[in-house]
């Protein structure tokens, strides 16, 4: 923080001329005017500040006379304090009891672009104080040279008036029903500098531009209360009221931020006493807008874009590597930050200060969590970062905008080197399926994780995607496999994304729940097979080939395994290295046979398996026994006989969980006794629903474009725009 009482205090010593000016506001004339209602703005009579409310600015004054901001010519009584690039110096013709100049160290022109973090974080090294910007016609009397001003915030009426905000958006608001004498405004929140630059920013392109000048004619007020930055942004439509001057019937009074926020000065003492609620108003009218033009300005703002939520991980201790600086409230954290749950009390949030080069490396992240191919790695991220206490654990959350989170998980699912029309279909389907999820959830109609019916005999259940309370996806293959900028994302992904931005698959003008799979065998699976018995129509029985109606009944137990034991024709029946790399990441490359594959057990193995995974003592496996098949073959519910028990499971993914040591690579499959124990026979990767990754990825090989790879995988829907039903 600057200390700026000691400052003034050592500074009034030393200069005379200030001091004297300063003393004199114990003497300045001021008078209270109401504008309506409650409302109410000052008056006051200050002669010291002839020098700026007369000064003249036009480009021929200014090139004429020496700039007073410039270190080179001003008063050797005037210190300063240097601060990134700016001098903090007191203002010899004060209008608060503590005001301050603070000019760019070059001479260069009055402009605000590229300058509001400064104007923020100013803000916050000054408590108490409002910093303030008056454009170039707007009130500033030295145009010519970039500088700023700060007072005292307690001083003006606007900050102490009860003044109700409508937020238009997040971060982003006008005075609910205005404030009679205050002029139409916008208000930017946030909790960091950065964050409120970007956003004024935003709204500071929309406002015209003067041609003059280069900028929009704007009065701007910042401050930093109660951990919270508010810009006030006062766009004008001129410079000065048409009664200003010295002449009959004329006052001098040009207003800039410190009238507009309800301290209305002059320096004669005819014009302070003809100060009324007419003159406010009247002046108002000339040079301000009003709210509703304002709010049809920011009718013009951007879409924000919609976020995500993703999990990362819940452990009792975590590792975060913050590359760039990171905000955490207003402090900027870098390098590596540790903490365990026991010391974690309230949420604790971390936004990068540039989005664009900060990363953060959230250490020993477990991937394919339950499955074969299971494994800790530092992985990447960018975007914001939330710890949070759960349950006696902290869960890791990266905060991204949806198109970059989709960038990464089409690079994470697979290979960012694939076809682009691949990636152009799994962009699309990621999309489709995490908005249906963020919907369900906002509507309250998502499902809890696990669901079915268990009994005596029985265990019928199903796993759910939004069962998560505190984010909306998980990072793993539970939901969609992302893994951040840990994996390679290449111009092609980052094309695919852009060329198919705000695409979604609709079916009747619903979101479509857009599932897929590695690979589903030779037909696809239907959704109700799988989860909760809810016939989705865009998600059923097709042959991955070119026939798609030309399948058997593979829900009949014989033409199930006759099927299950060929090799049939289908796009995803391929052994292509060059299509499978496409889809097949690094891991995933560790397993060789996915279209047909074979699992032996001993039938101890299968009775030891069974009896620790299910946590249930059927004895002696002694049969496997299929009771009901899906439209792909893949097993509903299986009989399981032992010596101790006899007991019906499902659905396809507690069957899978059940057989295998992670999960079984799918439930379509038949079974053989042997001499040993058992065989299991099987069919394709994962549960068959929606696109089948490695038949689309030869589809795109063999020339079909995204359009027609997602029409074959999801019959009856269409692509419409996220906007558009």
């Amino acid at each position: 923080m600057i200390d700026i009482d000691d400052f003034l205090a050592i500074q009034l010593e030393a200069w005379p001329m200030a001091k004297e000016n300063f003393l004199k506001l114990d003497k300045v004339k001021t008078k209270c005017i109401s504008t309506g209602d409650s409302s109410w703005v000052l008056a006051q009579c200050n002669p010291a500040r002839i020098a700026s409310t007369g000064a003249k600015v036009d480009a021929a004054t200014l090139k004429a006379r020496r700039c007073f901001l410039c270190a080179d010519n001003r008063p050797a009584e005037q210190h300063r304090i240097d601060w990134n690039g700016y001098e903090i110096l007191i203002n010899p013709f004060p209008i608060f009891p503590r005001h301050f100049t603070i000019p760019a160290k070059n001479h260069a022109p009055q402009r605000i672009s590229g300058r509001l973090e400064d104007m923020a974080r100013l803000a916050a090294e000054m408590p108490g104080m409002v910093v303030f910007y008056n454009g170039p016609k707007c009130g500033a009397s030295a145009p010519d040279h970039m500088h700023f001003q700060a007072g005292d915030a307690a001083f003006l009426p606007m900050f102490w008036q009860e003044c109700e905000i409508e937020w238009v958006e997040e971060g982003i608001g006008v005075p609910k029903s205005g404030l009679p004498g205050y002029p139409g405004a916008i208000i930017v929140a946030g909790d960091n500098p950065a964050e409120v630059a970007r956003r004024g920013e935003e709204v500071l392109a929309l406002l015209p531009e003067d041609k003059e000048s280069g900028e929009p004619m704007v009065n701007l007020l910042c401050t930093k209360r109660y951990g919270e930055w508010r810009l006030w942004i006062i766009p004008r439509k001129a410079h000065r009221p048409s009664f200003y001057g010295d002449g009959e019937g004329q006052m001098l009074l040009s207003p800039a931020s410190v009238d507009l926020a309800g301290v209305y000065i002059t320096p004669r003492l005819e014009d302070y006493r003809r100060i009324d609620a007419e003159t406010i108003e009247r002046t108002l009218a000339e040079l301000c807008w009003t709210n509703k033009e304002i709010r049809q300005l920011l009718s013009q703002l951007p879409a924000k874009e919609k976020t995500v939520k993703v999990g990362l991980l819940s452990q009792d201790y975590v590792r975060v590597e913050f590359v760039g600086g990171y905000w955490h409230g207003s402090e900027i954290v870098e390098g590596t930050y540790n903490v365990a749950a026991e010391h974690l009390s309230k949420p604790m949030l971390f936004k990068p200060t540039d989005s664009s080069k900060c990363y953060a490396e959230v250490k020993d992240v477990t991937i394919g969590v339950n499955f074969h191919w299971q494994r800790k790695e530092n992985q990447r991220f960018l975007g914001e970062i939330c710890l949070m206490p759960e349950d006696g654990k902290i869960t890791v959350i990266n905060i991204l905008p949806i198109e970059d989170y989709l960038a990464s998980v089409i690079s994470s699912e697979m290979s960012a080197t694939s076809s682009l029309e691949l990636l152009k279909a799994h962009a699309v389907i990621s999309r489709s399926w995490l908005l249906a999820q963020i919907e369900a959830r906002e509507n309250q109609t998502h499902k809890s994780h696990c669901q079915g019916d268990v009994t005596e005999d029985k265990i019928i259940r199903w796993y759910g995607h939004t069962d998560h309370k505190l984010f909306d996806v998980c990072a793993d293959d539970h939901c969609q496999r992302y893994q951040g900028i840990t994996r390679q994302t290449t111009p092609y992904a980052q094309q695919a994304v852009d060329e198919t931005r705000g695409e979604v698959l609709r079916y009747q003008g619903e979101l479509c729940d857009a599932r897929f799979s590695k690979c589903c065998g030779g037909v696809f699976e239907e959704y109700e097979s799988c989860w909760e018995n809810d016939h989705k129509p865009y998600l059923v029985a097709r042959r991955d080939d070119v026939d798609e109606n030309n399948y058997p009944d593979l829900c009949n137990e014989e033409e199930a395994r006759r099927w299950i034991l060929s090799s049939p024709e289908a796009f995803c029946n391929t052994h292509d290295a060059k299509v499978l790399k496409q889809v097949l990441v690094g891991y995933d490359q560790e397993t060789q046979d996915f279209y047909r594959w074979r699992v032996e057990y001993t039938t101890e193995e299968l009775s030891e398996l069974i009896a620790r995974r299910s946590g249930i003592d059927f004895g002696t496996i002694l049969a496997l026994e299929p009771v009901e098949r899906g439209v792909s073959g893949r097993l509903i519910v299986l009989r399981i006989v032992g010596t101790k028990r006899t007991m019906e499971i499902g659905k396809e993914l507690e069957i899978r969980r059940i057989l295998s040591e992670s999960h079984l690579y799918s439930s379509a499959f038949v079974v053989e006794r042997t001499e040993s124990g058992f065989c299991l026979h099987g069919a394709g990767w994962g549960h068959g629903v929606g696109l089948c990754q490695i038949g689309a990825a030869v589809m795109a090989d063999k020339g079909y474009d995204y359009r027609q790879i997602l029409s074959h995988y999801y019959p009856g829907s269409e692509i419409t725009l996220i906007n558009e039903k």
